[in-house]
C-alpha cells in the first residue's frame, strides 16, 4: 500500500512532535495511548508533507493536497486498544460527536481506510481524519487544510464506498 511507504518516510525523516491545533477526538486518541510502547505520533507542516510526498513519488496525492497546512499521525498497535477496553468503533463515535462526517471508506485487500471531514469556517481550515485499520495496528492521520477530492485516485485493487 502506497500510504505505508509514505508513513515510513515521514517517520524516518521526522521525529518531532509539535502543538498545532488538533481536534478534540484526535487529542483524546493521543492522550489515551501516550507513552505506551510502540505508539508513535508526530506532526509536520504542509510544506514538509508535500516535500515528502514528492520524494516518495506520490504525485497524485501531492497534487490533491496543495492547500495542506498541517499533518498529524499516530500509530497504535491493535492490542493497545484491547488493553484499555477501547474499540475503534468507539473512536468513530467520538469523531461524530466532535463534528466529523463520514466522507468515504476504502477497502484495499484487508485494510480499511475510513475518511472523515470536519468543515472549517473556510475550506482551508477543514480537518480530515483518515483512520487506517490494519490487522496489527491502527493509524490515524489528521490533516488540516483543503484536499481536492477530484485529484485523489484510488488504486485499481481498492473498493471505494462513498458515504453521503
Amino acid at each position: 500500500m502506497k500510504i505505508k511507504l509514505l508513513l515510513a518516510l515521514v517517520f524516518v525523516t521526522v521525529g518531532l512532535s509539535t502543538t498545532w491545533a488538533q481536534s478534540r477526538s484526535y487529542n483524546a486518541l493521543k492522550d489515551n495511548f501516550k507513552g505506551q510502547p510502540d505508539v508513535h505520533s508526530f506532526s509536520v507542516n504542509g510544506w514538509f508533507g508535500r516535500m515528502i510526498l514528492n520524494m516518495a513519488g506520490e504525485n497524485e496525492v501531492r497534487a490533491a493536497i496543495q492547500e495542506l497546512k498541517y499533518a498529524r499521525l499516530i500509530t497504535i498497535p491493535r492490542h493497545e486498544f484491547n488493553n484499555r477496553n477501547l474499540t475503534v468503533n468507539g473512536f468513530k463515535s467520538l469523531l461524530k460527536q466532535d463534528g466529523f462526517e463520514d466522507l468515504a471508506q476504502i477497502i484495499d485487500k484487508h485494510d480499511v481506510v475510513s475518511i472523515y471531514v470536519q468543515e472549517g469556517k473556510t475550506r482551508t481550515n477543514n480537518r480530515y481524519l483518515m483512520l487506517i485499520e490494519e490487522s496489527s495496528e491502527i493509524v490515524a492521520i489528521e490533516l488540516t487544510g483543503y484536499i481536492d477530492p477530484a485529484k485523489l485516485v484510488p488504486s485499481e485493487n481498492s473498493e471505494v464506498i462513498l458515504n453521503k
